[in-house]
């Protein structure tokens, strides 16, 4: 009698809860594709991240390397310089030492042409040809 109008209101609000949950459904569907999006946008800047971060380590492999190399270019001029320094130290002493031995070859051809004037009794002459 009654049941049959009561089923109707029943039928309705179930229809109105399904219409709800469908409505809830498609709401958490879109929630996660919204999600996966996200997660999959993450992922792309995750790698560019990680690539990234590989080729900074390289370059700070390199750069570890170059200065490694600055380091031991550095000393080895510092220590050629340091013999260039002794070299010509010592080129500057041989001049010096050049300059007596011409000093002292000179006093003594200088003294021989005089003990030669001397012992001839007069200057010495060019010999006949």
């Amino acid at each position: 009698c009654g049941g049959g109008g009561g089923g109707g209101a029943g039928d309705a609000e179930l229809q109105a809860r399904l219409a709800d949950k469908e409505q809830t459904l498609a709401s958490t569907l879109s929630q996660v594709q919204s999600l996966e999006k996200a997660r999959a946008a993450i992922a792309e800047e995750l790698v560019a991240v990680v690539s990234r971060n590989e080729d900074l380590a390289a370059q700070v492999n390199e750069l570890q390397g170059l200065r490694q190399t600055s380091q031991e270019v550095e000393q080895r001029y510092q220590h050629l310089l340091q013999m260039y320094g002794e070299k010509a130290e010592e080129a500057s002493e041989l001049r010096l030492d050049l300059q007596d031995v011409k000093a002292m070859f000179k006093q003594q051809v200088q003294s021989l042409v005089e003990q030669i004037e001397s012992l001839k009794g007069g200057p010495v002459s060019p010999e006949p040809r």
